[in-house]
């Protein structure tokens, strides 16, 4: 007789999802995630196969949660709109060990095609979103989504290094410019 899941594969998973972006990809292990969603890590490989498998089907779901997290957020059409979403999408000051993970993610983006497909999901999920509340612009929107999410990541890893003011000050700073620079006001 096959045993009770005590907890549900979303239960594991989310907690896998806290883990493992708080730990980074290479350094979080199943003993980690184990330990929080209360389940041995035997029986994190019985129901998952591997932790590749594990991070791919977290990976997964926190892309969805994005996606309701978007679909939730204000629909209003404009420069302080795009900043807004952007400026809430950015980690805050005392969590610099979270945009060093970001980078972290980024190399197994790239390195991983599962998980580069579902970076890629998760970049068109930003850029419609973006693409929706961006001002009159000379260019086609969805180059234009693309431009800004190039200068929030830039901005990100600028302050990364060089740590000037506050993150989201920076980040909003810098969306500011390139408005002014794509549609002088």
């Amino acid at each position: 007789m096959p045993r009770v899941k005590l907890r549900s594969d979303e239960q594991v998973l989310e907690a896998t999802i806290g883990v493992m972006f708080a730990k980074g990809p290479i350094d979080f292990t199943l003993a980690d995630v184990g330990a929080v969603a209360g389940i041995a890590p035997a029986t994190l490989l019985q129901r998952f196969g591997d932790k590749r498998r594990l991070t791919i089907r977290a990976v997964a779901l926190s892309n969805r949660k994005f996606a309701t997290l978007l679909e939730s957020a204000p629909r209003e059409v404009g420069v302080e709109a795009v900043v807004d979403l952007f400026w809430s999408l950015t980690p805050g000051d005392d969590d610099e060990a979270t945009l060093a993970e970001q980078l972290l993610w980024l190399h197994q983006d790239v390195r991983d095609p599962d998980l580069n497909k579902l970076a890629c999901e998760r970049a068109d999920l930003l850029r419609m979103a973006v693409a929706q509340r961006l001002p009159p612009l000379a260019i086609d929107p969805d180059i234009a989504a693309r431009l800004v999410e190039a200068q929030w990541c830039g901005a990100l890893q600028q302050w990364g290094v060089q740590r000037r003011g506050r993150l989201a000050d920076y980040v909003a700073e810098s969306l500011a410019a390139w408005f002014d620079l794509a549609a002088p006001r």
